[in-house]
């Protein structure tokens, strides 16, 4: 009897283990295709974005790409997806909205804006032109808004300062986004020392 349990923990063991090492690995082709897709999208422009060129970009066969994103509107959505898991993750990684203040959320996010990376930027600019064609893809992106504008202003008394550092850095992204903005290096950082300075001016004493 205990030889077959440690027969069965034994099986159950490597099931488990083939089953992590698989998601693993469609994560990670997910990952090489969004990165694709955003080097499609970079070099000739969302308009110009088909699944073909992202299949030869992330060197994955046609039908290897669709078993991960069966529609140009599920890869599209899947970069979406990706986007608002790095901000949620990051919310999370700050804690609770119970305990964690206007100050400290506001303080990630203005990094994560500053600081994101070159892929997940082209990424945005994909789906913002992608939404011309279809306004429901970014629905998900105008929940996340909203419910973020509303955590800000659950604090009264930091409200509305805590609101208008968002509504700043936010739309600092969106006008380099859509390439009305164009900022040095040194005018970015002197833009984003400014808020963290009103963000900490947030902070109870």
């Amino acid at each position: 009897m205990e030889a077959c349990d440690r027969a069965l923990g034994l099986y159950y063991y490597t099931v488990w283990t083939v089953y992590k090492w698989c998601v693993m690995k469609s994560e990670h082709t997910r990952a090489r295709i969004r990165v694709a897709a955003a080097k499609v999208i970079e070099r000739e422009g969302a308009g110009h974005l088909t699944l073909e060129k992202v299949a030869a970009e992330a060197r994955v066969s046609k039908g290897g790409l669709l078993y991960h994103y069966p529609s140009k509107d599920a890869l599209l959505q899947g970069l979406l997806d990706h986007l608002l898991e790095n901000r949620s993750g990051l919310i999370e990684d700050l804690g609770s909205a119970e305990d964690v203040s206007n100050a400290t959320l506001l303080n990630g996010l203005i990094d994560a804006d500053f600081d994101r990376p070159k892929d997940e930027r082209i990424m945005a600019q994909g789906l913002i032109a992608a939404s011309a064609e279809n306004a429901d893809l970014l629905a998900p992106a105008k929940d996340h808004v909203e419910a973020l504008y509303a955590r800000l202003g659950a604090s009264k008394p930091t409200a509305a300062s805590a609101r208008t550092i968002l509504l700043a850095s936010q739309g600092l992204q969106l006008l380099e986004l859509l390439g009305l903005l164009h900022l040095s290096t040194a005018e970015r950082n002197e833009i984003r020392r400014h808020l963290k300075a009103l963000t900490r001016e947030l902070a109870p004493c």
